[in-house]
């Protein structure tokens, strides 16, 4: 049975190539050229592996060069060409090996040799891609159906390990309008399915944790409809028309200079306001007093007091900075009289750590300045506790136990990840040291090329929808093996529904249609995750959050 279906699947035989350069299979019916695009995968099997391939190219080829130039004329031309097709003129695939398979053990392998001239060549099956993507079915608290590989049908499933996938920060890079934030909601529901980690994540645009409506006014079921109490909303905004969304509360003693700096441009700030930020800020830590606070309480008589220190603090400087950092007393969020069991630093972490990931979405606020000052504050507090909590628990792992895994998502990445803004912000941190912490990144954005070249290089996975500019597609493979023949299959994707998948988390790039975020996966949902499994802890901790949002003051 399997060899029959091999025969049917048969495209060629390998007749040339290199390991570094890739195959060339010599295709023995034309009829499949038409039916296979670029990123196909192929396979070679031998009686001890398989190897996988992923065609690049497609080139028409001849015994000579006349073959290839001198068309036949006239009547004769049709039956000529029937004549001289796969003999004297042929098509030839290219296919870059990326895989080998061990048929007696059952394992992946990376790629260190090529198959033996003359070796038969066929399109991949349903067992070949499940034998190394893995199964959901099998295993479905470590695998994730991401989609299905984009030149079969929907039954040949593509799994994402989501154990890999939370041990390196990732990528959802594609340009406005390909499906970014749908597939980032995919995996951000197979990491809450999945069990292995809690989810942060910064919704700029409201797309994730509520409910919304996609493009043609559909109604789209939000993380927190299908995933009931494992998941909790938080708002910036005063006031919210769901239930059980809680109000976003920061102290303004948890705001750092480095926080002021990633909003710089928003705030129109020159290079003199940091040096006047630094300078106050050491000046009144003496005094137990904190820089912005009194920058923003008492702005007018902490430049009085300045007016005769030009060598401490120039004061026409720092009534600029007064100035422009006056726009801050508007932010409803932020606080100057913290009360326990109300700062959002404290309530964020005890539900990540209960397994409750959060969704902070910023409703109908617009402003970029909210969303960037928001996110870094956060962000930054809290990896500072996950750092704390991790260097307890290698001090002594008898006594404490790890901090749950983190994902921080955050839209718009290049923002927090640009050159300019890297340094300033936790996000350069935390991707550059590959999930020190057990906290890695998922960066979701339209404009790869503007991300760090250093930080770009360090995305494990990634997930690569359309892109159109030449420097976002190079961005998006930095790092990556074989980049010249993947930004070929790149350029091949529609503009909807279809990605690369490629890095820590899949076993070799594949070319995916995404499945669709819709009534069958909302089906999907309900019947691999139960509402009546959610633990005491869980119930316990929304008992205390309601009690909490009855106490505040909004």
């Amino acid at each position: 049975m399997a060899s029959s279906m091999y025969e049917e699947n048969r495209i060629g035989k390998i007749i040339g190539g290199s390991y570094s350069e890739g195959l060339a299979i010599k295709v023995e019916d034309d009829s499949v050229v038409e039916s296979t695009r670029i990123g196909a995968i192929l396979v070679s099997q031998t009686e001890k592996r398989k190897y996988y391939c992923m065609l690049t190219d497609m080139v028409i080829e001849g015994m000579n060069k006349q073959a290839l130039t001198e068309l036949p004329r006239g009547n004769s031309s049709l039956l000529l060409n029937r004549i001289t097709r796969g003999t004297s003129i042929y098509t030839v695939f290219k296919a870059q090996p990326v895989l080998s398979y061990d048929l007696e053990e059952k394992k992946n392998q990376p790629i260190r040799n090529i198959p033996v001239h003359a070796s038969s060549v066929r399109r991949a099956t349903y067992d070949d891609i499940s034998d190394v993507f893995g199964s959901f079915e099998k295993s479905p608290r470590r695998y994730f159906p991401v989609g299905s590989v984009l030149d079969m049908d929907e039954s040949s499933t593509v799994c994402i390990d989501m154990e890999r996938f939370i041990e390196r920060s990732s990528g959802i890079y594609g340009r406005t309008g390909t499906g970014k934030s749908f597939i980032a909601r995919l995996l951000m529901a197979g990491i809450i399915l999945c069990d292995k980690a809690s989810l942060l994540i910064f919704d700029a645009h409201s797309d994730h944790g509520p409910d919304s409506v996609d493009e043609e006014n559909r109604p789209v079921k939000g993380l927190k409809s299908l995933f009931g109490s494992k998941v909790q909303i938080m708002t910036i905004e005063n006031s919210s028309s769901m239930a059980g969304v809680l109000p976003i509360e920061i102290d303004v003693r948890d705001v750092e200079i480095e926080d002021i700096l990633s909003i710089a441009e928003e705030l129109n700030l020159n290079e003199t306001a940091q040096q006047v930020m630094i300078a106050l800020k050491n000046k009144l830590e003496t005094e137990g007093k904190h820089w912005l606070e009194e920058i923003l309480i008492n702005g007018e008589d902490l430049a009085e007091r300045f007016k005769d220190s030009e060598a401490v603090v120039n004061r026409s400087s720092l009534l600029a900075l007064i100035r422009k950092l006056s726009v801050l007393k508007e932010l409803p969020y932020l606080r100057y009289d913290r009360r326990p069991g109300t700062n959002s630093i404290d309530i964020i972490l005890n539900y990540l750590q209960k397994g409750i990931s959060v969704d902070i979405t910023f409703g109908k606020s617009d402003k970029l300045l909210n969303y960037l000052f928001v996110t870094n504050v956060l962000s930054r507090r809290i990896y500072q506790r996950y750092m704390e909590m991790y260097e307890r628990y290698i001090s002594n792992r008898q006594k404490y136990s790890p901090p749950r895994p983190l994902v921080i998502a955050i839209e718009e990445a290049h923002r927090f990840l640009s050159p300019d803004v890297a340094k300033q912000t936790i996000f350069g941190t935390i991707a550059r040291e590959m999930r020190k912490a057990k906290v890695s990144l998922m960066c979701i954005d339209q404009r790869p090329s503007q991300i760090d070249s250093e930080i770009a290089s360090q995305i494990g996975t990634r997930i690569i929808l359309s892109l159109s500019d030449e420097a976002d597609i190079t961005s998006a493979l930095a790092g990556m093996k074989n980049s010249k023949q993947l930004r070929a299959i790149i350029e091949s994707l529609d503009s909807k529904q279809q990605a690369l998948l490629i890095g820590h988390a899949v076993p070799m790039p594949i070319a995916i249609k995404t499945r669709g975020y819709d009534s069958s996966f909302y089906d999907f949902v309900s019947i691999y995750f139960k509402e009546d499994e959610v633990d005491e802890k869980y119930e316990r901790t929304l008992e205390a959050s309601k009690k909490w949002l009855d106490e505040m003051c909004y």
